[in-house]
């Protein structure tokens, strides 16, 4: 799972400016109209690290587990059984790999 700052593609050391006029580019790039998941995503990141208070808590109390689209995502990428379903303990080896992930991040 990417951090905020990848997804707004800067430097965890930047500043309130840098971070908004990141994430107004970003914006440019994926408008909500045409590309609604990814902005959603821009939106949520510029949330959780828009001020050095967001990004104190973020730092203090964020776990980066992946969110339910994340994990879809993953699963659409997994394996299938025949008849086009996803295969349920292929999705729960990729839920516990993306938590188990998240959680080691998060104790580092």
């Amino acid at each position: 799972m990417k951090t905020p700052f990848e997804i707004l593609e800067i430097s965890e050391e930047a500043d309130d400016k840098e971070i908004k006029k990141a994430y107004l580019v970003a914006v440019k790039s994926f408008p909500p109209e045409r590309f609604p998941l990814q902005f959603k995503k821009i939106r949520k990141a510029y949330e959780q690290i828009r001020t050095e208070k967001d990004r104190l808590r973020y730092a203090l109390f964020d776990t980066s587990l992946p969110d339910t689209l994340e994990i879809v995502e993953m699963v659409l990428k997994g394996k299938k059984k025949q008849d086009g379903r996803v295969d349920e303990k292929e999705f729960q080896r990729l839920l516990s790999v993306a938590v188990g992930k998240s959680l080691k991040i998060s104790h580092e």
